[in-house]
């Protein structure tokens, strides 16, 4: 047998002697050893629970942002708009460039842009090729606006 059993052994006639204060001991260590556990159990719950909180938002908020499509429905429409995206950027915009439907179709002198009037004025502008009113114009200069059809469609601002 081990040598601490015969320690324990040996002290049995303490334990005898006073079995109140013994059990009463023993209870003691039992409830802070079970206080100490259960806190630190208590606590550790605690954080899961957050993480499960926090885990079950992002799933809350991929589904809105999915719209309740499935993972290869979702990957599929990404590699859809990583491909418009491709074919966007592969475009090469010159300055001073019209551009319809990803084609060039005229150069532009003297830009101005007005923003009060929301409006681009052009000194001179050269269309060399079939521009289609329906569609809206592409022109780059210092940045991208999103349609120099304002420009087109307001001539009383164009400059002769």
């Amino acid at each position: 047998m081990p040598e601490w059993f015969y320690g324990v052994a040996q002290e049995r006639s303490l334990f005898s002697a006073a079995p109140i204060s013994f059990v009463i001991a023993l209870v003691v260590v039992i409830i802070v050893v079970w206080a100490i556990l259960h806190w630190f159990y208590r606590r550790m719950l605690s954080s899961r629970d957050i993480q499960i909180e926090v885990l079950q938002n992002q799933l809350a908020n991929y589904r809105n942002v999915l719209e309740g499509a499935s993972p290869r429905e979702a990957a599929y429409k990404i590699a859809q708009l990583k491909g418009k995206l491709e074919a966007i950027k592969g475009v090469p915009r010159d300055e001073n460039t019209i551009f319809q439907n990803g084609k060039r179709i005229g150069e532009v002198v003297g830009v101005r842009i007005d923003p009060p009037n929301n409006s681009v004025v052009f000194d001179r502008m050269t269309i060399a090729g079939h521009l289609d009113q329906a569609s809206p114009v592409e022109f780059k200069t210092w940045f991208w606006l999103s349609s120099a059809w304002m420009a087109l469609a307001r001539p009383d601002k164009v400059a002769p």
